[in-house]
């Protein structure tokens, strides 16, 4: 009877050593998420001022490329040297992309806080970098640093040397399950609409539009939300909202 007691004594035991392990790696399993970074560029004074080209892209805590969020270069991305560097094929797959820009203004940039093969990194600290040149060398350099996890983040660095006004962005996407729930409780309406729409939920901090190709065009913290300038077409309209963003589509006739 003693010799049972221990056998299942032992068995027990096991199991639980392997029960505390799967909870152990199930809260170290990658958290989904996007990562929003918004920055204003300015000039440098480059030979072909104001005309420029930028990039953005996620790099690891050992310096290894993960994926570039934003390439406006087309012809010209030789002239992105650490970008170049970064990525030496040039990748820019999910990346918004398009040409040398004739004037400076508001860049964006959006992870999902995936790899190039769209399997989400794991959980740590990430690198944003971004570059901007006005030339065929002599680019502007910015690196900033976040915790990619379940916890949201909002990052506002100083301004440094052509890039001001940077705002980095963390939010982790919900589960599955929360996720439909969530999705439920906002709305937007009138949808079409002509003018106006007003956005309906729970603690929202921000509202974002975009074009269906992922082209920034507006955001706002207001939930009536007077959007009669923007051209007729369907617009992807990002909620954020601290618990996670809920992604809804709008037509604006």
């Amino acid at each position: 009877m003693k010799k049972y007691f221990l056998l299942i004594f032992f068995i027990i035991s096991v199991l639980t050593i392997f029960a505390q392990n799967a909870v152990i790696e199930s809260s170290n399993s990658p958290t989904p998420g996007q990562l929003d970074v918004t920055v204003t560029t300015s000039t440098a004074n480059g030979s072909y001022a104001p005309k420029n080209i930028v990039a953005i892209w996620i790099q690891d805590s050992s310096g290894k490329f993960v994926k570039s969020m934003l390439v406006l270069a087309s012809s010209r991305k030789a002239d992105l040297t650490n970008w170049v560097t970064a990525t030496p094929v040039g990748n820019s797959i999910d990346a918004t992309t398009g040409a040398t820009q004739s004037s400076h203004g508001t860049r964006v940039g959006k992870w999902k806080g995936t790899n190039v093969a769209g399997a989400v990194m794991p959980d740590g600290t990430y690198m944003v970098k971004m570059e901007m040149t006005e030339g065929n060398s002599g680019s502007r350099v910015g690196t900033f640093t976040f915790e990619k996890g379940p916890n949201t983040i909002t990052l506002t660095p100083a301004n440094i040397p052509s890039f001001s006004n940077i705002n980095i962005a963390w939010t982790p996407t919900s589960t599955a399950i929360n996720a439909v729930h969530m999705d439920n409780l906002y709305t937007i309406y009138p949808n079409p609409t002509v003018s106006s729409v007003f956005v309906s939920g729970p603690e929202i901090s921000e509202v974002r539009f975009y074009t269906l190709s992922g082209k920034y065009v507006y955001n706002t913290k207001q939930q009536k939300i007077d959007i009669s300038k923007l051209m007729s077409g369907i617009y992807t309209v990002e909620i954020i909202t601290y618990k996670g963003i809920i992604i809804k589509k709008i037509i604006k006739e």
